[in-house]
């Protein structure tokens, strides 16, 4: 069973260096294309993008910028199973 909690930090230091109201990566005025994971519910709406952008293709974060690992790519795609999505 995949905590929330592990979730919420994985997003935290690998996505929403970018993927925040204010971003925070160097040279990121703003959210790509508007996705933003500042929320639980904004996490859980966009859990499909999540597994497609960061599980499946592994094509985010771009360029592994925020150098995410085999095994948080393997939590979320745990943690989304889990919830049904």
């Amino acid at each position: 069973t995949v905590d929330f909690e592990q979730v919420k930090t994985i997003i935290g230091v690998r996505c929403t260096p970018c993927h925040a109201e204010t971003p925070t990566y160097p040279g990121m005025p703003e959210a790509p294309k508007g996705v933003m994971f500042d929320t639980d519910d904004q996490i859980r709406t966009q859990m499909a993008v999540i597994k497609a952008q960061s599980v499946d293709t592994q094509i985010m974060p771009l360029a592994n910028l925020t150098e995410m690992t085999s095994e948080e790519r393997g939590t979320l795609g745990a943690w989304i199973e889990q919830e049904g999505k």
